[in-house]
């Protein structure tokens, strides 16, 4: 009897061990699909949030070529001004402002930059489309360095006069408006707008067409970002419509 009873709670404990095992395992199958619950809901919503950094990025890529174009505008209408030789060196060179104004494109990288930061690169289970976001923003990264040289080159042409008063500084109506006519009055003049052969001239010819090749070149690497974008684009978007 004293042996029986013995094995009764032999078997008795061994159930228990096996209920306990059960209900560990039930525990981390839980707690694991819990888990792989939550980062879904993280890779999709990331996947909209960089959808949106693309969006917001088309729009101002949009704006900035439509700025180019602008800008080509003015530098051949002001080529065909200083030809004429009847407008006036203030007028040529606040127009000259508008055809060098150029802003920086500067893409929304905040979801991209954040998930590679916060080591959640691994929560994107969709390879091929990882793969795409991630050759994305690496050509991206090349094309903002052209646009970069690009604005450098422009900018430097532009304050490349060897005497920038003679040149007429002076002229640009923010600098006129600082200065004030006393001092305005002091300054020599000279009207080299006039004068085809004047250096002057010569050079301020020289960097519209440069600028027009620059703002050329602006709306192809534009256009090549947004060519880069496309597929990733269709992706995201494919992602983020059937959540």
């Amino acid at each position: 009897m004293e042996n029986n009873k013995t094995g009764k709670y032999f078997k008795y404990a061994i159930g228990e061990i096996v209920l306990v095992v059960i209900g560990i395992l039930i525990a981390i199958s839980i707690n694991n699909w819990n888990e792989n619950r939550k980062n879904r809901i993280s890779e999709s919503e990331y996947y909209c949030k960089i959808l949106s950094d693309f969006e917001l990025d088309r729009q101002n890529i949009e704006e900035l070529y439509k700025a180019s174009e602008y800008k080509i505008e003015t530098s051949k209408r002001l080529l065909l001004e200083l030809n004429s030789k009847d407008k006036a060196k203030s007028y040529l060179l606040n127009n000259y402002l508008q055809a060098l104004r150029t802003n920086a494109f500067v893409p929304s990288k905040v979801t991209i930059t954040d998930i590679i930061s916060s080591g959640k690169l691994s929560l994107l289970t969709n390879d091929s489309l990882k793969n795409n976001i991630i050759r994305y923003y690496v050509e991206l990264d090349k094309l903002l360095y052209q646009l970069e040289i690009n604005r450098s080159k422009s900018l430097q042409k532009a304050f490349s006069y060897d005497d920038n008063i003679l040149f007429g500084f002076q002229n640009y109506d923010y600098v006129k408006k600082s200065l004030g006519n006393e001092i305005l009055e002091t300054l020599p003049v000279y009207n080299w707008q006039f004068d085809s052969e004047s250096k002057y001239y010569k050079q301020f010819q020289n960097d519209l067409v440069f600028f027009v090749t620059m703002s050329e070149r602006e709306k192809q690497h534009f256009s090549n970002i947004l060519k880069e974008m496309e597929i990733t684009y269709n992706q995201l978007k494919k992602e983020c419509d059937s959540k």
